[in-house]
């Protein structure tokens, strides 16, 4: 190997390796917000943005050591009444945004240590079916706080 093709190989193992960490990469989470709880209260939401990576993938489990207990639920309306219910996953289609949010599919917080208090942030494990485990730092708005006030402020 000659000094002018040593570089030129650098370059194409980074390019390689570069490459198969881009075809693999993992749904992205962003946006990850909670209304504050008032005092007593045991049970809260967490809502995000999460953005499908090159192939669809699942959430199957979020966890929180803030909560004794965090399921999946998901928001439906029937005649006129909301019903809210534990899911077993959320899909994440490749390459497309999914938004859990108020009034619809979000993380359930259940048994919290304590209320959840604008300003703080807390983690929040998501498990992904494929892309496994992901930390996500959770900002807790005002309580008044809505979908579109949350994205907003950051």
């Amino acid at each position: 190997m000659t000094t002018r093709t040593a570089p030129l190989l650098a370059v194409i193992a980074c390019l390689a390796f570069a490459g198969t960490a881009w075809a693999s990469d993992a749904p992205v989470v962003t946006d990850a917000w909670a209304r504050a709880t008032p005092p007593g209260t045991t049970v809260g939401a967490a809502y995000m943005t999460i953005q499908g990576g090159k192939q669809a993938d699942r959430l199957v489990e979020a966890r929180s050591d803030r909560a004794a207990m965090v399921h999946l639920h998901s928001v439906e309306e029937k005649d006129g009444v909301s019903k809210m219910r534990a899911i077993d996953a959320v899909e994440i289609p490749a390459g497309q945004r999914v938004t859990l949010a108020p009034k619809s599919t979000h993380v359930m917080l259940m048994g919290l240590d304590g209320p959840l208090v604008a300003g703080q942030t807390f983690v929040v494990t998501l498990r992904f079916a494929k892309a496994g485990e992901q930390p996500v730092t959770v900002t807790v708005k005002p309580a008044t706080a809505t979908d579109d006030h949350a994205q907003h402020q950051h």
